[in-house]
């Protein structure tokens, strides 16, 4: 028996050992995608410029309120435009809506060796060479050997406050992620609108007053058979229910039904384990004073399980963002001229764009993806930290 008990020790000790090396693993593995990604944001550019090729101090052309103008200014005057027709070019909004169409005030970390130059960046720009953060500093002399007249030397910083509000270009260096962010906010706001309470109702019904009913049982396999339907599926029954049947088309709104149906199993679940772990002398010390079922449930039973609420709708909204599949079925554009301005508005989401972008047979845009992978990273840690904060703040009140 002692010989037993040591072997199965032995064997557990080997299985933790092999548990903890294979999630060690796999966080390296992650780690490594992550900084590979994030270094993919930044590259070295040898770039023949279409402007004056100059560039500019920072603190030259650094204003609070006005540094576009400001850059704009310097780079008109380093063409040979003289002050007077600079003023009427930025004075004439159709004129400076041209140029703000084809080029882009960008804050370079290192422009030919000089770190942080502002660069008046044109559609017609001349990429030479292209290299990654560590490939152009380990080949920093030779890049800067090419960059001969005429030509420049850039550390292009692709992730910057520009391009979280740029409008998407067949350009990469006027393209941004301004309307697939906020389709990404549309779509997932209205899918929280819609999957919440049908999901957090179901929960309620089979945990407190289907039972073992028809009804319930029914509901129950359906969720189930839901929760393994993949997610081209959803796409498939989004198009034809709300975009052809519905007549809705490619909009918000049918986006948002569609990933409503393919998260509501997992605010289902984790409603249900919420409600489960409700101790259950809460409920008969609220039947002990006269609390009808309806009070109990939902001014005892459902505010002590807010906590799982919380945590299952974080997690199906999680899901909603990251989902493609299911938009491109439904005919989710690859490319929309500007932000939604309804749920009945043509839209993008992030992941979508950023399909588009690595489809691309582009250095650049590649650097491109990587800035937009790094946004959608963003915003999943951000609600992520939310929930967890929001978790924390609901379990201690309980």
């Amino acid at each position: 028996m002692i010989g037993g008990g040591r072997g199965r020790l032995l064997r557990g000790r080997l299985f933790g050992a092999g548990a903890l090396a294979a999630a060690l693993l796999g966080l390296a593995v992650l780690a490594a995608l992550l900084v590979d990604v994030a270094l993919d944001t930044v590259s070295w550019q040898v770039v023949e410029p279409a402007g004056s090729g100059e560039s500019f101090a920072f603190l030259d052309g650094f204003a609070l309120a006005g540094s576009w103008e400001r850059v704009v200014r310097l780079e008109l005057a380093a063409r040979g435009v003289n002050p007077e027709a600079a003023d009427a070019l930025l004075a004439d909004r159709e004129q400076r809506r041209l140029f703000a169409a084809r080029n882009r005030v960008r804050l370079m970390w290192a422009v030919d060796g000089a770190p942080l130059r502002w660069v008046v960046s044109s559609s017609r720009d001349r990429l030479v060479r292209d290299e990654g953060l560590l490939a152009g500093a380990r080949a920093y002399r030779e890049l800067m050997a090419e960059a001969g007249p005429g030509r420049q030397l850039y550390l292009n910083p692709w992730l910057n406050p520009g391009f979280m509000r740029r409008l998407p270009s067949r350009t990469p260096l006027l393209a941004g992620v301004g309307p697939a962010l906020a389709g990404s906010l549309w779509v997932i706001g209205l899918v929280a609108l819609i999957a919440v309470p049908l999901g957090v109702g179901a929960a309620v019904y089979l945990e407190e007053y289907g039972g073992r009913s028809r009804a319930a049982r029914l509901l129950e396999v359906n969720l189930r058979n839901l929760a393994g339907v993949p997610s081209v599926v959803y796409g498939i029954l989004g198009l034809t229910v709300f975009v052809r049947l519905m007549r809705l088309g490619p909009v918000v709104l049918a986006a948002a039904l569609t990933l409503a149906l393919l998260v509501l199993p997992v605010v289902v679940v984790a409603t249900r384990e919420g409600l489960r772990a409700v101790p259950d002398s809460l409920r008969q010390a609220a039947y002990g004073l006269g609390a009808a079922k309806s009070q109990v449930v939902f001014k005892v039973v459902l505010p002590a399980a807010r906590a799982g609420v919380v945590t299952g709708v974080i997690l199906a909204v999680a899901r909603a963002i990251g989902e493609t599949a299911p938009l491109l079925i439904i005919g989710a554009a690859a490319f929309v001229p500007g932000v939604p301005s309804g749920p009945l508005s043509q839209f993008t989401v992030l992941p979508i764009q950023i399909y588009s972008w690595v489809g691309e047979n582009d250095p650049e845009f590649a650097h491109l993806a990587s800035a937009g992978i790094v946004v959608l990273l963003v915003v999943l840690a951000l609600m992520y930290a939310v929930a967890a904060r929001l978790r924390r703040a609901l379990e201690s009140r309980a």
